[in-house]
């Protein structure tokens, strides 16, 4: 097998190759030739070619998230590794396995005016678990025994003992397209971490339980989690007493008969009874909650107690409230928790209040006008039952916490809400969809398409993949949220208004393209894209009227508040 003629890029490869790592997404370069050469001649890797480095390390954030194994990205010196800080930064706070590999310059010519000579070692020093600074050659069996061990220690820590991204910086001095026959060589060294777990003592549980008991009203909220039967199941059968209610996102992917999912409308519709909906002990499970209304009313409203259930140890103190960290996976703890009856109606409150406000929703939307919130209530009932669904950032996200999906469609929604920018939807849903080979949808807004629009040019493209893409001519967020819409900067700076349409840009990379601006040309473009055209890429734009959206979100959370 020929391979760079760089022993460091040789074994580097194999221990990669060896411990299981599948794919590798590349932009193009010079300086990473070695890395591109043995990464796309060695037979254990699936290779991706994507130009733009930014949509390379979102595109494969989502291989990454749907395979939960590493992925490499691998790219040249210079701005191209600064490119990849975003997706990095998702990845870290997602908690999603990446293998970062960044080829450099010679350590002296950094700083010397020479091209492509910024200082690349721990750039991402914030937002990894670990750095690695290889050196430029192999002298001796130290050296080599040095690198190897590097590379294992990098592999297994980008799994354990949660998953994450890892960054290793190589130098190479020229020449750096030279081969070298690898199949002789000694194999190299490899070792693996041992997966174990804390358990918590007997003692210890027993506390927990007796604990728990004492609470009437117990409020479990669930962040972005990706989907865990083990998880989902123990999380059913703890909905089944009275004293705990279960409030989860889109982004939560959990399902059952007693779960209320539409968390805004819900915390807007208790206002002036907050009292009867405060809860003793809160438990939070999961990543980053999307909703403020909700944080708004924990943060005035404290509970008694709250545990933070979260294998990583994190003090996560989002409702100024933490009282106790417990450091497993939620699955293992709340096990125990299972099967107490605590006489209350805590429950039962939030579910009666979920279907009076089921009702109110029901006759509401019937009456509007053609909306973002009426594309959402189209859009979700005609995505097919177990799809998986990428969401954009900001408003998009947000209109999705508004709906009660009945638990039976399961759809499995990601978004990144790590770092929470709009960058990288796109890309990320590319990645999913191709390591999926799922149906998948993605729901974006026009500012964050087109700002993301450099990842149709990925071949191959998915055919599984449909977009959605509400055009409301601008970021529709800054007339909904307080503040904005009151300035003379609105339009030109915070909404960021345009008139562009995606129609040729969906023709400039091939893919089906249809428009609508009303209901009916909605769910007969719906219709005809998870019908006929299910085996082919599409684009879906939808065009709405920025200023009426607002209006009717208004209106809606008045309704909501009976006002």
């Amino acid at each position: 097998m020929k391979l760079s003629s760089k022993l460091v890029v040789r074994d580097l490869v194999e221990v990669l190759a060896q411990k299981g790592v599948e794919h590798a997404v590349i932009s193009p370069g010079s300086r990473n030739a070695p890395l591109i050469i043995s990464l796309n001649r060695h037979p254990k890797f699936t290779c991706h070619c994507v130009v733009d480095e930014r949509c390379a390390a979102f595109f494969a954030l989502g291989i990454a998230q749907q395979t939960k194994s590493p992925v490499v990205i691998c790219c040249t010196s210079g701005s191209a590794a600064l490119n990849y800080a975003p997706a990095i930064s998702e990845a870290y706070y997602q908690k999603i396995p990446l293998i970062i590999l960044t080829a450099d310059r010679p350590v002296e010519w950094i700083d010397q005016m020479d091209g492509q000579t910024i200082r690349q070692s721990n750039i991402y020093s914030n937002y990894i678990k670990g750095s690695f600074d290889f050196p430029i050659e192999i002298h001796n069996d130290d050296d080599r025994w040095y690198l190897q061990r590097m590379t294992n220690e990098a592999v297994e820590l980008s799994q354990f003992p949660e998953f994450g991204p890892v960054h290793i910086n190589l130098p190479f001095r020229e020449p750096l397209y030279e081969l070298a026959d690898y199949s002789n060589e000694s194999l190299p060294k490899l070792f693996e971490t041992t997966k174990t777990f804390l358990e918590l003592p007997e003692s210890e549980i027993q506390n927990l339980k007796k604990e728990w008991q004492t609470y009437k009203r117990i409020l479990i909220i669930t962040g972005l989690l990706h989907p865990n039967e083990a998880l989902n199941d123990v999380l059913n059968d703890i909905s089944k007493q009275n004293n705990v209610a279960i409030l989860t996102e889109t982004t939560s992917n959990v399902f059952g008969e007693y779960f209320n999912r539409s968390i805004d409308r819900l915390v807007v519709g208790i206002e002036g009874s907050e009292s009867d909906y405060i809860p003793d002990l809160l438990v939070t499970l999961g990543g980053p909650v999307v909703s403020k209304k909700v944080k708004a009313f924990l943060r005035k409203n404290k509970p008694k107690a709250h545990w933070h259930i979260n294998a990583s140890n994190d003090s996560v103190d989002t409702y100024q409230s933490l009282t106790r960290i417990i450091p497993l996976s939620p699955e293992k703890i709340l096990k125990f928790f299972v099967g107490f009856d605590v006489k209350s109606n805590f429950r039962d409150k939030w579910l009666r209040k979920d279907s009076e406000l089921q009702s109110i929703y029901d006759e509401f939307v019937t009456e509007i006008e053609f909306c973002d919130l009426k594309v959402f209530e189209v859009v979700l009932n005609h995505i097919p039952t177990g799809s998986r669904v990428q969401l954009a950032n900001s408003t998009v996200v947000r209109y999705s916490n508004l709906f009660n999906q009945p638990s039976q469609n399961k759809l499995l929604c990601f978004s990144n809400r790590g770092t929470s920018g709009i960058d990288g939807t796109i890309s990320t849903a590319v990645g999913a969809a191709i390591a999926s080979n799922k149906l998948t949808t993605v729901i974006t807004g026009d500012l964050s398409f087109f700002y993301d629009s450099n990842a149709l040019w990925i071949t191959p493209f998915p055919q599984s993949l449909k977009i959605i893409m509400i055009n409301n001519k601008g970021g529709n967020i800054f007339r909904i949220i307080d503040g904005p819409s009151k300035t003379d900067e609105l339009e030109p700076f915070l909404e960021a208004k345009h008139n562009l349409n995606a129609e040729y840009i969906a023709k400039t990379f091939g893919l089906r393209y249809s428009f609508c601006d009303n209901e009916s040309d909605l769910e007969h473009s719906l219709i005809k894209m998870y019908g006929q055209d299910l085996k082919k890429a599409s684009l879906l734009e939808v065009s709405t009227r920025n200023e009426l959206n607002p209006e009717i979100l208004k209106r809606y959370f008045r309704r909501l508040k009976n006002d």
